[in-house]
């Protein structure tokens, strides 16, 4: 089978760092053909991997017609069974492609943002007539993908989990204290880990607020913030928010790092602390290492954490109420010990990057047999 995976995103977080491991993992199978923003993240990650790729600039969007007429060619040229994208933008172009092409590939949509409205009128109509399947991340966003899209393609859906890796080997004491001595972090304090790209929607914020309500509690809590900085500044807008409340010596802040498993088992707990997340990634990266995690009880993150068996759920934007999930855990090892290892055999139950490969595999084979 000959795929293309397209994802013309210029970021790198969740999304296309999924785009990525599809890439790896189906070339292992298949012929995959990487399509991609020659100006984005993505495309530096894979140029030197020896996947075969192409590139596609943003063009004007209002008007896609030549970019459509490019990616048609490429569909035609390399002879492409299946196109597999990940970035909602590249629904249209993809869909316009498809009608050009010669070739006439399936179109599989794994969709990993909300879907907050109807798309129901005539241009999406033609859009998503084009889609053989639309696979998303939870039953919640399989649901609202039934209730708005068109008559017919709300019945191309299914859902397909995330699989994540686990952390290859678990740290012992001596790397655990070396990964916080870097970080300037105390070996022997409660430490909440936060991982994602540095903006305000990822509740970096939240996080600090929550840690001085449990300053001003008694109880030594810091914070380890990961991620890329995606608007300049903002690694500063959080330093001077950590000082303006008094725990400017208890966040701590990281870049983006590779192997993020490692430096989540240095931490007590890892937190989700995004207003309504659609799955959460990063908890069941954190649960597969073994870690007690703490989420926001909106989006699919319920379906991730079962409060109080695998993870505590906190009331999504409530500082106040993710200080006294945090507490709990600073508090009784007990409850941080049996959530971890309840979360842990959880995600590699639901959760396993290669059993997700797998299912991934069979849903494309299957959907490109019918195309045929």
């Amino acid at each position: 089978m000959r795929v293309l995976e397209l994802c013309l995103s210029p970021d790198l977080g969740g999304l296309e760092l999924y785009c990525e491991r599809c890439c790896r993992t189906l070339s292992e199978s298949d012929e995959v053909l990487a399509t991609l923003n020659p100006k984005g993240r993505l495309a530096e990650r894979l140029r030197d991997t020896g996947l075969t790729t192409s590139y596609l600039g943003h063009g004007f969007k209002p008007l896609p017609g030549m970019r459509a007429r490019k990616l048609a060619r490429i569909i035609d040229e390399n002879e492409i069974d299946l196109v597999h994208l990940h970035w909602g933008a590249d629904l249209p172009l993809a869909s316009i492609a498809k009608r050009l092409s010669g070739t006439r590939p399936a179109l599989v949509y794994t969709r990993q943002m909300q879907i907050t409205r109807p798309k129901k009128d005539l241009y999406h109509r033609l859009v998503y007539e084009q889609m053989d399947l639309m696979l998303t991340i939870t039953r919640k966003l399989e649901q609202s993908a039934r209730n708005y899209l068109p008559q017919g393609a709300n019945e191309r859906v299914r859902t397909l989990y995330y699989g994540v890796s686990g952390p290859g080997e678990s740290i012992d004491e001596m790397t655990r204290r070396a990964i916080r001595r870097d970080a300037g972090v105390p070996s022997d304090v409660f430490l909440c880990g936060i991982f994602g790209r540095l903006q305000h929607e990822k509740g970096q914020l939240l996080l600090i607020e929550a840690i001085a309500i449990n300053r001003d509690r008694g109880h030594a809590i810091h914070g380890l913030v990961v991620g890329h900085e995606m608007q300049s500044g903002y690694r500063d807008t959080l330093r001077n928010k950590a000082s303006e409340l008094g725990v400017g010596d208890r966040v701590h802040l990281l870049d983006f790092v590779e192997g993020p498993q490692r430096f989540m088992q240095a931490c007590d707990c890892v937190v989700l602390a995004t207003k309504e997340e659609t799955f959460g990634l990063v908890l069941a990266e954190a649960m597969r290492a073994g870690v007690a995690v703490v989420g926001s009880k909106r989006g699919g993150v319920p379906e991730i954490i079962e409060h109080e068996r695998s993870g505590l759920l906190f009331e999504s934007m409530d500082a106040n109420d993710l200080a006294n999930q945090l507490s709990r855990l600073n508090d009784s090892t007990q409850l941080r010990e049996r959530l971890a290892t309840n979360g842990k055999e959880r995600a590699e139950r639901l959760f396993d990057q290669e059993a997700h490969f797998r299912a991934l595999r069979e849903i494309l084979v299957e959907v490109e047999a019918e195309r045929s």
